[in-house]
């Protein structure tokens, strides 16, 4: 069956002070790409992370989002992180004996240490590996989901330009057959029109005028695309991960009717050739996003 590469998957835990929200977003790409931006305190799990998005997603361009967002209230509970604070004096004070510059710290360069205030709630006993992962997963299954049910509404519309595709190729070996009756009546008289008084071989006639309708016979391109179709049908209702493979098979499918068209002088042909096309650029353009 087919599955989309587009999908969203969004995870918010809310704890007293502050809520962990985790969004994961994926669009088409020929290979794997992870983007992430993570909250301060969660990159150091990003190799993990990374390597859990790698298993369990095949292909597609992910953007990954992990931030925590304090709340008003928890800004009353917050204290000053003293050792970092000491660790910070300790090096400018040395840095002043150094260089011999006695100038005072002002508070706004104090305040710019990054995490110099700390919430009295610890993040770090919630924002651990195995909870980031648990969560992470949970984004995944929702993106997953999605991707299936994107899937579906793209399976339903490259199938009804199938049978579209399928109902048009009928009509050209329909065509045909009469087609070729015709053909060879007016290869004949245009024989006789050119030449007519001279009186020709017939055994030779019906070689030349063979030659000729070999050359514009389609049957062998109709046979192949009926099996590349047959293929194709396969591929988007029994098959995972197929998206390359029908990418491919539609370049085949392109390849046999271009050239039905180029062989074939029937201008009813012709247009019928045109809609095939028509469909199969459409299923082309929308085999880009599955899986």
């Amino acid at each position: 069956m087919i599955v989309s590469m587009t999908g969203y998957g969004r995870v918010e835990k809310k704890y007293s002070n502050f809520d962990l929200i985790i969004e994961l977003k994926s669009l088409n790409s020929r290979y794997l790409d992870i983007h992430t931006k993570f909250h301060d305190s969660v990159y150091k799990y990003e190799n993990d992370i990374i390597a859990l998005i790698r298993k369990r997603c095949v292909r597609g361009k992910f953007y990954i989002l992990i931030n925590i967002k304090e709340n008003s209230h928890n800004l009353q509970s917050i204290e000053l992180n003293k050792n970092k604070l000491k660790i910070h004096i300790n090096q400018i004070n040395k840095l002043k004996k150094e260089t011999k510059i006695n100038d005072d710290v002002s508070l706004d360069y104090l305040l710019k240490i990054p995490d110099l205030f700390e919430s009295r709630d610890n993040i770090k006993r919630v924002i651990n590996k195995k909870n980031i992962l648990k969560y992470v997963n949970e984004a995944i299954d929702e993106l997953i989901e999605h991707r299936q049910k994107d899937g579906k509404t793209l399976q339903k519309d490259i199938l009804s330009k199938v049978k579209k595709i399928n109902r048009d190729s009928k009509k050209i070996v329909r065509l045909s057959s009469s087609n070729s009756r015709k053909e060879l009546k007016i290869i004949k008289s245009k024989i006789n029109n050119i030449i007519p008084d001279t009186t020709l071989d017939t055994n030779r006639l019906y070689q030349e005028v063979g030659l000729i309708m070999e050359k514009k016979d389609i049957n062998e391109e109709l046979s192949r695309l009926s099996g590349h179709m047959e293929l194709l049908y396969d591929y988007i209702l029994k098959e995972n991960n197929t998206g390359k493979k029908i990418n491919f098979l539609l370049q085949e499918i392109n390849r046999e009717v271009n050239t039905i068209g180029s062989k074939v002088d029937s201008i009813s042909i012709k247009h019928i050739v045109v809609d095939i096309k028509n469909n199969v650029e459409k299923i082309r353009e929308q085999a880009q996003n599955i899986l």
